[in-house]
């Protein structure tokens, strides 16, 4: 159900070139968006949704300038005040829903009928994603930075890769993705889940496995695989 919902969200990048994709990549991005609207009767709405993406892009960007976040958290770390940083970002979150939960209503002409019908279950994980991340002003996140989390994930990228692979074997595509029964689905999340935590555990230190873990659980409440 969220497949379609976040693939957007990473497409809203794309076609602004925030990745600085080359044109044929974000060609195909927009192709990607004209043909699912076609293929699910909204051919008519296809500006629409373009809209909708841009608007989110910038709505996201208004809030976040990655560069200057960077900056304010290398002059932190010395200091040991991350956790003023991210008390400063996390009180935008409620904007940041508003951002995602306007992006998602813009989409929604363009999406197959059984995603439309939970959408509202989308916005509630998306919400959930954020409110973990903040808990508490966003001491995990500061906790995170200060333990080596990014340095560890840089670190583990290869292995991190190796299981976003064995997670796709065979995924063709989105029709591939809709024919997997919830507990095929939920074997995969699992799968891959276990897949990142222990590779992630091999760090110096324990932190960055051990909140990766907190999070994929976290994630799993918000899903049917919570009752498998």
């Amino acid at each position: 159900m969220l497949f379609k919902v976040f693939l957007v969200a990473f497409m809203a990048v794309g076609v602004l070139g925030e990745f600085k994709l080359n044109d044929d990549a974000r060609q195909k991005i927009k192709d990607t968006i004209k043909n699912t609207c076609t293929e699910n009767g909204a051919a008519d709405k296809i500006d629409q949704v373009e809209e909708s993406i841009k608007n989110f892009v910038d709505c996201f960007k208004g809030l976040f300038n990655f560069e200057t976040l960077k900056n304010e958290i290398e002059a932190a770390k010395p200091n040991g005040a991350l956790d003023e940083v991210f008390k400063k970002y996390c009180a935008k979150s409620p904007q940041l829903k508003t951002c995602i939960h306007t992006l998602t209503e813009g989409v929604t002409p363009c999406l197959p009928a059984n995603i439309r019908d939970n959408l509202g279950a989308g916005k509630n994980v998306s919400d959930q994603l954020i409110d973990f991340v903040c808990y508490k002003d966003g001491d995990r996140i500061a906790l995170f930075i200060a333990e080596g989390g990014p340095e560890c994930f840089q670190e583990k990228s290869g292995s991190l890769r190796e299981c976003a692979t064995k997670a796709r074997e065979g995924i063709t595509g989105v029709e591939s993705v809709k024919a997997l029964s919830v507990d095929e689905q939920c074997a995969k999340f699992d799968a891959l889940s276990s897949c990142i935590v222990k590779a992630l555990e091999e760090c110096s230190t324990p932190t960055p496995g051990n909140m990766a873990e907190s999070l994929l659980r976290y994630i799993r409440k918000g899903t049917p695989c919570k009752s498998n």
